[in-house]
């Protein structure tokens, strides 16, 4: 129990319809917007938001549910369960979302990156504080050891997902791929990219990349191999791409059906169009015979409940919360060394002023106190451990 003073409220895909929580999702400037609107109140906060949870953990006794709910209710009608969570509820909340023990596919390592960006971002707007700081480091590196507990049970990404699939579909007698557009340039993209321009398949695709901020887009695709498309090009690139990759958020359809046929009427060969948005990029309906189109959900199922998988992954946050713990109780006692140390001289200073034996200086009490009051401490910081 470290009881510390920060506090988590949010929605997600747990307790409120995934649709919902996607159209909800702040956009890069919104987030930016909402920290610096915090930051002038004196409230240091993170604020992450992904497709399928929009959480602010912040530090203080400050209420700050009413303010995310007016920020959550301005973009959608639909009614989401925002939950809260205070002291070590939140911390422990926050190290099982980076480790991935409450996405939709248990242990799934995109959400770790998404974490550590919320985290830098809000440190590149100076929204943190020391002890925000401490808690996200250390959900950072909790992560990476339950996941490493997890083992070989853990979900594949969505980018080896993706992968797989275009692999599949290139054994295919009609599936001979050769461009690759993936639209988009966040955390999903990137993780697709990284992952489809590996060394075993730039031989055999064409990869490209567009993004609604064509900068972005250039400096991503020069990262990893790629080749960056205007994104006043995108349609004319989506028509003659043999597989597209949607992964751009979009709280409206990106690609209605009636476009969707405009771009593929002149098409013969079957596309294959994969869309990772939550809520779709794609609209549902009426495609032409000439587009294959694989959602999320059956190209990422939410996960099976397996017992030792789940055991091994609680075992390890468990762990990972008593070492933060002790930790936490380390640095706390170190704060109040010096403290301790002139309370003890202070006193043992009095003591010797009234006492009739002369036989001890000022400067001997000092060190009599400073050394007895370091000795104690060392071993309540070992008895903590």
């Amino acid at each position: 129990m470290f009881l510390l003073p920060v506090q988590m409220v949010g929605c997600s895909h747990e307790t409120s319809d995934a649709v919902a929580v996607g159209r909800v999702r702040l956009s890069a400037a919104a987030v930016q917007s909402a920290l610096e609107s915090l930051r002038a109140d004196g409230i240091a906060a993170v604020l992450l938001s992904t497709c399928h949870r929009t959480e602010l953990y912040w530090a203080g006794d400050a209420d700050l549910q009413p303010w995310l709910e007016a920020q959550l209710v301005s973009r959608t009608s639909a009614p989401l369960h925002v939950e809260r969570r205070i002291a070590d509820l939140a911390v422990r909340h926050l190290f099982s979302v980076a480790s991935g023990m409450c996405s939709a596919r248990f242990g799934e390592p995109e959400i770790l990156r998404q974490v550590r960006t919320a985290w830098i971002t809000a440190q590149s707007l100076e929204a943190t504080d020391a002890m925000l700081d401490a808690i996200f480091r250390r959900a950072v590196e909790a992560a990476r050891h339950i996941r490493i507990a997890i083992g070989c049970d853990a979900d594949p990404s969505l980018g080896a997902r993706v992968r797989d699939s275009v692999l599949a579909r290139e054994g295919r007698p009609d599936g001979q791929l050769t461009d690759l557009l993936i639209v988009g340039a966040g955390d999903a993209a990137r993780g697709v990219l990284e992952t489809v321009t590996a060394a075993s398949m730039r031989s055999r695709v064409r990869v490209s990349l567009t993004s609604r901020s064509d900068d972005r887009a250039a400096r991503l695709a020069a990262a990893n191999g790629a080749t960056p498309i205007p994104w006043c090009r995108r349609d004319e690139q989506i028509s003659v791409a043999d597989a597209v990759v949607f992964a751009v958020q979009s709280t409206t359809p990106l690609i209605e059906s009636r476009a969707a046929g405009r771009l593929m009427a002149a098409r013969e060969a079957k596309a294959l169009w994969i869309d990772l948005g939550v809520p779709g990029c794609v609209e549902p309906g009426a495609l032409p015979p000439s587009v294959e189109l694989v959602g999320l959900d059956a190209l990422a199922p939410p996960s099976r409940r397996d017992v030792g998988r789940d055991r091994r992954a609680h075992m390890a946050l468990q762990r990972e919360l008593a070492r933060f713990a002790a930790d936490t109780q380390r640095r706390r006692i170190g704060s109040r060394i010096l403290a301790l140390e002139e309370r003890a001289a202070s006193v043992v200073r009095d003591a010797v002023k009234g006492s009739s034996d002369g036989a001890w200086s000022a400067d001997t009490a000092d060190a009599v106190a400073r050394r007895v009051t370091r000795a104690l401490l060392r071993e309540i910081a070992e008895l903590s451990a």
